[in-house]
């Protein structure tokens, strides 16, 4: 599929990007960079519905991440 590895970075980008606001936010320093990961992340997300005609559901995350293991092996 054309759109796997922006639904996969995206996703991974999202977690990643979140998980550093909230540090950023107990450690109170500024989550700047944090939320920029986080942006970049939904902006591929985006980016991987409308390569997907804009039917993307939550069963094409899992079949995503399992078409790029199998074409990484």
């Amino acid at each position: 599929m054309p759109y796997d590895y922006q639904l996969v970075s995206g996703t991974v980008l999202i977690l990643l990007g979140l998980v550093g606001v909230t540090n950023a936010m107990v450690e109170k320093r500024s989550p700047l960079f944090g939320m920029i990961g986080t942006l970049a992340g939904i902006g591929l997300v985006i980016w991987a519905w409308f390569l997907s005609g804009q039917t993307l559901t939550s069963s094409d995350l899992t079949s995503a991440v399992y078409r790029m293991l199998a074409e990484w092996k």
